[in-house]
């Protein structure tokens, strides 16, 4: 009798590590999918940013100098310049993707930190606009 528990103790034991080896290989493969998820939703979302970063600047192209005073005119020229400095790697990206250069991956990994800063100089400049018109 005690035999045969060993037998099954050691099957078990195979078993077992058969059922962890198939655990981890199936949750590797999810893992991996959730990463191409994410690479997905960055690029929407630089996409998005680059956008408004863009039509921002259109907008300031067209606002008219003389609707505004001195003050708001520095407002404006301040906020413009740190948007500016905080989206140039997004900028950057953008034009090296237009002419089809290839990127690293630490370019790549500079751009997408920058993200952060890009937004806020962003909403910067939407929120001093809306509050000129």
């Amino acid at each position: 009798m005690n035999s045969w528990v060993v037998k099954i103790n050691k099957y078990s034991y195979q078993y077992f590590l058969l059922a962890l080896l198939v655990f981890f290989l199936l949750s590797g493969c999810s893992i991996t999918s959730g990463v191409f998820k994410s690479k997905e939703s960055i690029s929407v979302y630089a996409e998005a940013l680059f956008k408004r970063q863009n039509f921002l600047t259109q907008q300031l192209m067209m606002l008219s100098e003389e609707d505004m005073t001195l003050a708001d005119e520095e407002i404006v020229f301040q906020a413009e310049l740190q948007m500016h400095d905080a989206c140039h790697l997004l900028n950057e990206y953008a034009n090296r993707e237009l002419e089809g250069k290839k990127m690293g991956v630490f370019f790549r990994r500079r751009v997408k930190n920058s993200f952060k800063a890009c937004e806020e100089g962003v909403n910067n400049m939407e929120s001093i606009l809306m509050d000129l018109e």
